[in-house]
This record gives structure tokens, C-alpha cells and sequence, in this order.
């Protein structure tokens, strides 16, 4: 089991497009049941656009999450219900981490993918990571836009059904920063 990463970011709450606020923090073995519960309710369309295949048993999915996940976050409320989660693993690359990220179908599109990301960003900027990568179906075109457009990252590559994307963290800064700002907030500067 890899080393947890530290964030000074978490805890904190995302603020949501539309009004409301959802807790975020981080992710971990008492996590499971509600993790879960959250990815048992997932469309077909939204596990194969994150997991590229229909899954039937979401045990050894999530076990494997915690088990391998450098950082894992998640939003909801803690201890109750989990509406997204995204994580970092390693890719065996130093200082390059891989994005693992899911919204519940009830909360895509309210910013919340986008939030999640700059935040693993952030954080992984902390730890003096150089980039994070991200792969999907390339009709995910939410991740793309998030990767891309918002964070500043490129598309590195294209398979027949997967696209490759590279966010380099440092020269992409304050476009994470600025995403944080508007959409986050740390626990330790909440009101």
C-alpha cells in the first residue's frame, strides 16, 4: 500500500454551480460502505464513460482504490453519503500521477468534476508532483473540457477508444489556483 499523500487543502466544502455546497475531504477505509453505495447507483453510461466497462461487482473496484490510491478524495457528506470521489495513483513515472474521478449522475454537471480535479491538482502541486494524466472515452467530453480547457492541460494522445491527456502542474499554477478560488473553499479559512 503506497504512502497516503499529505494536502493542507482538506478538509474544506466545494461550492456547487447551481447554490448549495458539498463537504469534501479525504478519502479512506471508513469510506467504503458509502463509496460503495455511491458507485452501485451509477448509470451505465457514467461507469463506462469513467471505467470504460460495464462492472458487476463494485467490491474489488473500490478495494483497489484504497488500497493503490496515493490520495483520494471525497464529496458529500462525511459519514452519511458520497456523491463524488477522485483519486491519484502513481503511474511508476516520478513526479506523475494518473486522475481517477466519478460523479454521481445526480450531481454532473454542478462543477463538481471540476472542483475534484483542481483540488488532486493542487495537492499534488504540494508533494512536488510535475503532472497529472488522465485517460477516457473520448465521448466524455465533460473530462475534456475540465482537463483541457478549464486546467490547461493537453491531449497527448488517442487510442480507437480512449483519449490520453497530461496537465503539467506548474506552468498550469494559477489556472488550478483560480479554479480553487472560485469553487472551494479549505476548512481552515471557512468562516
Amino acid at each position: 500500500m503506497p504512502e497516503p499523500l499529505g494536502c493542507s487543502l482538506l478538509p474544506g466544502k466545494a461550492r456547487l454551480r447551481e447554490g448549495g455546497e458539498r463537504e469534501i475531504w479525504r478519502g479512506g477505509p471508513e469510506d467504503r460502505g458509502i463509496i460503495l453505495d455511491m458507485y452501485r447507483r451509477l448509470s451505465l453510461d457514467t461507469i463506462l464513460l469513467r471505467f470504460l466497462r460495464p462492472i458487476k461487482y463494485w467490491e474489488p473496484v473500490v478495494d483497489e482504490m484504497l488500497s493503490n490510491a496515493r490520495l483520494i478524495v471525497v464529496a458529500g457528506t462525511r459519514g452519511l453519503e458520497a456523491v463524488a470521489t477522485a483519486e491519484a495513483y502513481d503511474t511508476g513515472i516520478r513526479g506523475v500521477a494518473e486522475l481517477g474521478i466519478v460523479v454521481r449522475d445526480d450531481h454532473q454537471g454542478r462543477g463538481l468534476g471540476t472542483t475534484l480535479t483542481a483540488l488532486i491538482a493542487a495537492c499534488l502541486l504540494e508533494n512536488g508532483y510535475k503532472a497529472l494524466e488522465a485517460y477516457f472515452d473520448p465521448f466524455n467530453i465533460p473530462m475534456k473540457k475540465i482537463m483541457v480547457d478549464k486546467l490547461g492541460g493537453r491531449i497527448i494522445g488517442r487510442g480507437r477508444d480512449m483519449v490520453f491527456t497530461r496537465l503539467d502542474l506548474e506552468p498550469n499554477r494559477d489556472r488550478i489556483i483560480h479554479v480553487l478560488m472560485e469553487h472551494y473553499i479549505p476548512a481552515k479559512i471557512q468562516p
